[in-house]
């Protein structure tokens, strides 16, 4: 097993541990049993997408799904507290974000006509001068070229 498999395994072990304040000791040892056997179906493989592949069609990620299940309704949750983890965003941060996030999409959109008819008249301008009658001659000789060719 590579240590990218290994860290596929490792992932899926620590959503338990660090998403729930698992306390019986029942409940552990079951865990630790299923892991061991997911670690013992991985041993021969040595690619990520490989082990999720055969790990999702394996009666393990059945079993790692039920277990998860009981888990997710028989422990409770670890609360997590911006003070704990700089990482994680308070309430207020997130809204924060998500609404300069929908402004700035929401000018971006209302400005595109403006910006549009502004890059039109750009291009325009550009056409009047040396550099674009150069450019135009150029395009139109391609075009010769391209008729030339049939």
């Amino acid at each position: 097993m590579t240590d990218i498999v290994k860290q596929c395994i490792d992932a899926r072990h620590d959503a338990f541990y660090s998403t729930y304040e698992i306390v019986d000791e029942n409940l552990k040892k079951k865990i630790e049993d299923l892991f061991q056997k997911i670690e013992k179906f991985a041993k021969d493989i040595n690619d990520s997408m490989e082990f999720e592949t055969k790990f999702q069609s394996s009666p393990l990620n059945k079993e790692y799904t039920d277990l998860f299940t009981l888990v997710a309704t028989s422990c409770k949750m670890i609360e997590r507290k911006v003070d704990d983890n700089p990482n994680v965003k308070s309430d207020a941060e997130y809204l924060k974000d998500e609404a300069l996030s929908d402004a700035k999409y929401i000018v971006k959109d209302l400005t595109l006509p403006a910006r549009r008819k502004a890059r039109e008249a750009f291009d325009s301008k550009m056409r009047d001068t040396p550099l674009g009658k150069i450019e135009q001659i150029g395009n139109m000789a391609s075009l010769f070229k391209r008729f030339r060719k049939k």
